[in-house]
């Protein structure tokens, strides 16, 4: 017999799945079927978890008299959805772009669609009208596989890079061109000639640039997300988790950590690999060891009155520590039948849900502070329903190449609750929302996808 430490643990995320039910293939011709594209090793910290528990059901006597019946029967009517949990430092790096291990689990939380990495070449990119969203792209050559409802993401664009944006495809003329609602709202007013640089247009959640990579939620307002499987080598024992789901992210900003997100997650089954072996996987992408970590003590955050930040007031807010929590909010649907142990038959999405909470020392006696803010607000809280912020928050710092953005341009500000202590704080709570991409209305939209973008830069 032998004990499986977890100290010795490998882990994988892969996409050679069943691309309807999310399995992966329990055999040889799946086993030879992992490649570096659909492949990933993924390095996890401590304290990572999969498990599966199951509902039972009690019958119980209950009676009346001097010898009452009192036994009872249990029976197990459903397995549960396996709980998936686990951490990764945020590392960007650069390799011919921006890039980073942990984009596969970005990619997976953000939409359906897989990552693509071929994209198709963009010749032409123009407005409609000033300051408008609407945006007519024309490509190279036919462009292939791509759809109305589809996620895109622009890149290429040199000098004004606000044009390296994500967008939603809403019409086309066969092979094109394509009209696009983007999300560069902060992009010059005008911008009709043909731009510099190498035009590619991405399907999907995440795109890579050799200035940054990003992803977005403009494609995520779908029931079925990615679907992928995790393998998990444990000292002796490989284990995988089927059809899986990304449930929700937290990134941490404990000034004394390295960069993180906590990923959790589900799946409809566990179950022991008795053939899969090592070897099986010696073509998956391998992490780097080179990439780059980010310490939360060099990261900055501003905020600016106004969606968009559009011709607003800005505060400057020196983090004492704080979270954002993504949340897709995701149920599953079991079937009850009797006589028989009921298993997950699949999930749906619920709220697309993006909070957080910034903690910062209270100062006073310059504009753009945070007694300032704390000021504004309640000034305007017993007239306005609802507050109107553009967040930005600068993992790393602002000034550093090696950072990560997390841009949330229409965040709604609960008032700063206040803690007295030797230094008095307060705690920012926010919630990320769709905001019309005019910047001119300054006004929020249920629906749009527009609640976040996040930015990988590394050097």
């Amino acid at each position: 017999m032998a004990l499986n430490l977890s100290r010795n643990t490998r882990v994988w995320f892969t996409t050679n799945v069943n691309p309807t039910t999310g399995v992966l293939p329990d055999s040889a011709t799946g086993y030879t079927a992992f490649t570096s594209a659909n492949t990933y090793e993924l390095q996890v910290l401590d304290g990572y978890s999969f498990s599966q528990g199951t509902a039972n059901t009690a019958i119980t006597l209950s009676e009346a008299g001097n010898t009452p019946n009192r036994g009872q029967r249990s029976f197990n009517t459903a397995l549960n959805p396996v709980d998936l949990s686990f951490s990764t430092y945020i590392r960007p790096r650069v390799a011919t772009n921006v890039t980073c291990i942990e984009k596969v689990l970005w990619n997976a939380l953000t939409g359906s669609e897989t990552i693509d990495s071929t994209g198709v070449v963009v010749t032409n990119i123009t407005r409609a009208s000033t300051l408008s969203p609407t945006v007519t792209i024309v490509g190279a050559t036919a462009f292939t596989g791509f759809a109305v409802g589809d996620a895109v993401n622009i890149t290429g664009v040199t000098g004004t890079l606000d044009w390296n944006s994500p967008a939603v495809i809403i019409s086309s003329n066969g092979a094109g061109p394509y009209t696009l609602i983007a999300t560069m709202a902060e992009a010059p007013a005008t911008l009709t000639a043909a731009l510099g640089g190498t035009l590619k247009v991405f399907k999907g959640q995440w795109a890579e640039t050799p200035t940054n990579a990003y992803t977005s939620f403009v494609g995520s307002n779908k029931n079925q997300l990615q679907k992928f499987a995790m393998i998990f080598m444990v000292d002796n024992a490989i284990y995988i988790v089927d059809n899986c789901a990304l449930n929700q992210a937290v990134i941490d900003f404990g000034l004394d950590a390295i960069s993180m997100i906590a990923w959790t997650g589900f799946g409809t089954a566990v179950k022991k690999a008795a053939t899969l072996a090592i070897a099986n996987l010696s073509s998956a992408t391998a992490y780097s060891t080179s990439a780059n970590y980010i310490t939360n003590k060099l990261s900055s955050t501003t905020l600016v009155s106004n969606i968009g930040g559009a011709s607003g007031t800005s505060y400057s807010v020196p983090l004492t520590g704080g979270s954002i929590t993504i949340n897709n909010n995701i149920a599953y649907i079991t079937p009850s039948n009797l006589g028989v142990v009921n298993v997950p038959i699949g999930y749906y999405t619920g709220t697309r849900s993006i909070t957080g909470s910034l903690n910062a020392y209270l100062k006073t006696g310059s504009a753009g502070d945070t007694g300032s803010l704390l000021s504004d607000i309640l000034t305007t809280s017993a007239s306005a329903p609802e507050t109107k912020f553009k967040l930005q928050v600068e993992v790393g710092g602002s000034i550093n190449a090696v950072r990560v953005e997390l841009d949330i341009p229409g965040a709604s500000l609960s008032v700063p609750t206040i803690d007295i202590a030797d230094v008095v704080s307060t705690t920012i709570n926010f919630t990320a929302q769709g905001s019309d991409a005019l910047l001119s209305t300054n006004n929020y939209d249920i629906t749009a996808t527009n609640d976040m973008t996040v930015r990988y830069y590394s050097s």
